[in-house]
């Protein structure tokens, strides 16, 4: 293989605001010689999955921590994954391709750059890949050594997951990090992202004309976009164009994330659009990002039964055009986090054992719950039930 050369689209759009180009520099080289993490030919093997009618599983943590990047921990999420891909596949018949976001999800976009406590101003926690979560100055200064320890630790991640049967993927989000892995297989020619088996372009970086989507459309590797309430139709016309043009099957998948009010509507008019152009796209549900609430007490957190409303939207969606429903998106925990709440917002029940890094996530428990419910719904014709109803009420 050789290195893929570095474009003129690599800007600062949505990346750190590191503090001296020099060591962001020597970190991009160690990535660049770094061995690769995933194969061309594992992630061609995952594209032919994803080619098939295959329900795709893809869950893990919100941000993964350095810290967490244990045996026990790795061992905990992979057994709660292929849990719930088998209780899928029992429940609906239908096959499951899974896919973790693991092994380098260690960086997130945030709505603010600084984040404010008691007067004092420090940059928000953009993930392990960039800086520490402890709100000190030394910790939330960002440090470009992060992303070569993202990289070390990713290897020893993937290292448990030989032979478990889950691919990884992440955000593409630090092209800092993306870039340098990204190399050209001399096999075929095409570019590949050695950084995961697929890749997915956040809602906050999906303009056609920023840098995330650029990089997407070079490389070979399965990718997806996040598709929030903000989007029309027209939006996934012109991914659909620069992400996928030849309309090959596995290549893209729009992941929605409209949130349970208005999840059937919003869906029901994507699906539409995708049906009308024959497009082999992929189309996923992520009911956790659209359904985020704050606690009485400051604490975001996730109701599972807004989250179910909107898996039963999206597949009310997907049932009423003609659509296949095309996969799943979530937030889990191996570990019995007390993150998401079952009916009612309760900082009791928060305060057990709340900690995620960042968003909360579902604990075994309420994933495996879910996981009985995509199952059922993924029967013809399945029962929808009222929840159904409610959504496409706007209730």
């Amino acid at each position: 293989m050789e290195f893929a050369e570095l474009t003129a689209t690599d800007q600062r759009d949505h990346e750190p605001d590191w503090p001296e180009a020099s060591e962001v520099r020597r970190a991009r080289g160690a990535l660049a010689r770094a061995a690769p993490l995933v194969q061309a030919s594992d992630i061609r093997r995952l594209q032919a999955r994803l080619a098939e009618p295959a329900f795709l599983l893809q869950a893990g943590d919100c941000a993964e921590t350095f810290a967490d990047n244990t045996r026990t921990s790795v061992a905990n999420r992979v057994s709660l994954l292929r849990a719930m891909s088998d209780a899928i596949e029992a429940r609906s018949g239908r096959p499951v391709v899974t896919v973790g976001r693991i092994a380098g999800q260690y960086a997130k976009p945030r709505s603010t750059p600084t984040e404010r406590r008691a007067g004092l101003a420090l940059p928000s926690y953009f993930g392990d890949a960039v800086n520490g979560a402890d709100f000190t100055a030394a910790a939330r200064t960002p440090d470009p050594r992060n992303l070569v320890r993202a990289h070390e630790e990713s290897a020893r991640t993937l290292a448990r997951l030989a032979g478990s049967g889950v691919f990884s993927s992440h955000e593409a989000l630090l092209l800092d990090y993306e870039r340098p892995q990204t190399r050209r297989a001399t096999d075929e020619g095409r570019l590949y992202d050695h950084s995961a088996h697929l890749l997915w372009i956040g809602e906050r970086t999906r303009s056609l004309t920023g840098p995330h989507i650029d990089f997407a459309a070079e490389i070979a590797n399965p990718v997806a976009v996040k598709i929030g309430p903000s989007a029309t139709p027209t939006v996934l016309t012109g991914l659909h164009a620069v992400l996928n043009p030849d309309n090959v099957p596995g290549r893209l998948a729009f992941i929605f994330r409209m949130g349970h009010h208005r999840a059937y509507d919003l869906v029901y008019a994507m699906l539409s659009r995708i049906l009308a152009e024959g497009w082999a796209d992929r189309v996923v549900c992520d009911p956790m990002h659209g359904n985020t609430v704050v606690s009485p007490a400051g604490v975001k957190t996730r109701v599972l039964t807004a989250v179910e409303d909107e898996v039963r939207a999206f597949f009310g969606a997907c049932n009423d055009t003609g659509m296949t429903p095309g996969g799943i998106h979530l937030e889990v925990s191996g570990d019995d986090v007390t993150e998401c709440v079952a009916t009612r917002v309760d900082d009791g029940y928060l305060a057990v054992n709340y900690r995620s890094a960042c968003d909360p996530r579902l604990n075994p428990e309420q994933a495996s719950s879910l996981a009985q419910l995509v199952g059922a719904l993924l029967v013809p014709h399945g029962d929808f039930g009222p929840r159904r109803e409610m959504a496409m009420s706007g209730r």
